[in-house]
């Protein structure tokens, strides 16, 4: 018997849902976009608020821009995909329309293939073109995500939590104060 890729991917993920019923389903419920909009709410703060650090200390400085170019590429996935796989979490479960992020496509490819992949195709890479290109980046999924923020202040979900809120308020002045800091 001969089984597609996608056949066999359909499958892989059934037997994960029929093993683990209570983390899958195929749309979300009220209860579950309550109890995830905080999470989201931590991977916007995770990617744009950027804590103290010494400039001068390399490995630090590395540090935080890995932790919030990873932030980034889990926006990236919430704001553009369209198809859902187990359980994610789409922009669209709020009402928001995914869509592409305009990042520059060389600065896109190297975000999918440098953040957390260890491949040769990093040798492309001279001391003038290795540092990230961060603002290129982080400046449209910074566009996006103030909207979605708007959208969620505008459209909060069915039985959202005062408090959760009030931090998404907090969360769009403090960005709308630094937008271009």
């Amino acid at each position: 018997m001969v089984h597609s890729t996608s056949a066999n991917k359909c499958l892989k993920h059934l037997t994960i849902a029929a093993a683990y019923p209570e983390c899958f389903s195929p749309l979300p419920t009220d209860a579950d976009l309550v109890g995830i909009l905080s999470h989201v709410r931590y991977e916007i703060e995770q990617c744009f608020i950027i804590p103290k650090h010494h400039e001068h200390d390399w490995h630090l400085k590395e540090s935080v821009f890995l932790a919030i170019l990873i932030h980034a590429r889990v926006l990236l996935a919430f704001f553009e995909s369209t198809d859902r796989r187990l359980d994610d979490v789409l922009c669209s479960d709020f009402g928001f329309p995914s869509s592409p992020v305009s990042i520059p496509p060389d600065d896109r490819k190297r975000f999918n293939k440098d953040i957390a992949h260890l491949t040769y195709s990093r040798l492309r890479h001279t001391p003038e073109t290795k540092p990230w290109p961060v603002f290129e980046i982080l400046r449209p999924l910074f566009d996006r995500s103030v909207s979605f923020i708007r959208h969620i202040l505008a459209h909060p979900p069915n039985g959202a939590d005062e408090l959760e809120l009030r931090n998404w308020n907090a969360l769009l002045h403090l960005l709308s104060s630094n937008k271009d800091a």
